[in-house]
Formats: structure tokens, C-alpha cells, sequence
């Protein structure tokens, strides 16, 4: 003879398996989706940090670019401009 169990008490164990099983689908999608957020976060910080030292770097490339020394040789070299009194030398290149 085997023995069985009492009604009472396969009821409470497929209650008990119906309730695990529910929990299971109810919170490891909601697991994965914390997961998912905290790579993207993880992403996000460094983009920031990036940003944030290139910022920095073009902020001080803009001061210098503003500087009256870049100012007056970029007007030099590229425009070909002179202070007053100045004369202006053009190298002549030979054949």
C-alpha cells in the first residue's frame, strides 16, 4: 500500500507551487528590466564624464582662441594683415 497524502495538504502545496510560479513571472521580467536600467545608467555616466572633459577642453580652446596674441596671429598668418608701420615682405618664389 502506498501511502497519500491528505487533501488538505496537496491543495496547500499546488496553492504553494501556483504562488511560486506567479511570483517567478511577476518579478523576474521586473529584475531583468532594473538590470537593463542600471547598465544604461553605467553607459550614460561615462558619456557624461566624456562630455564633460571635452567641454572642458573646448571651453579652454575657446579662451585662447579669444586671446589677443591667437587673435593677432591668425590675423598674420591667415589674412595676411599688419600693424600700422609695418611693412609688408612677399617672399617671390623662382622657377
Amino acid at each position: 500500500m502506498s501511502k497519500s497524502r491528505p487533501p488538505k495538504t496537496r491543495i496547500r502545496l499546488l496553492l504553494t507551487g501556483l504562488l511560486a510560479l506567479f511570483l517567478m513571472i511577476a518579478i523576474i521580467p521586473r529584475a531583468q528590466t532594473v538590470y537593463d536600467l542600471k547598465q544604461q545608467k553605467n553607459q550614460l555616466e561615462l558619456q557624461k564624464a566624456r562630455l564633460s572633459e571635452e567641454n572642458s577642453r573646448l571651453q579652454e580652446a575657446m579662451l585662447e582662441a579669444n586671446s589677443p596674441e591667437t587673435v593677432e596671429r591668425i590675423a598674420r598668418e591667415e589674412l595676411g594683415l599688419v600693424k600700422k608701420g609695418e611693412t609688408i615682405i612677399i617672399p617671390v618664389l623662382s622657377e
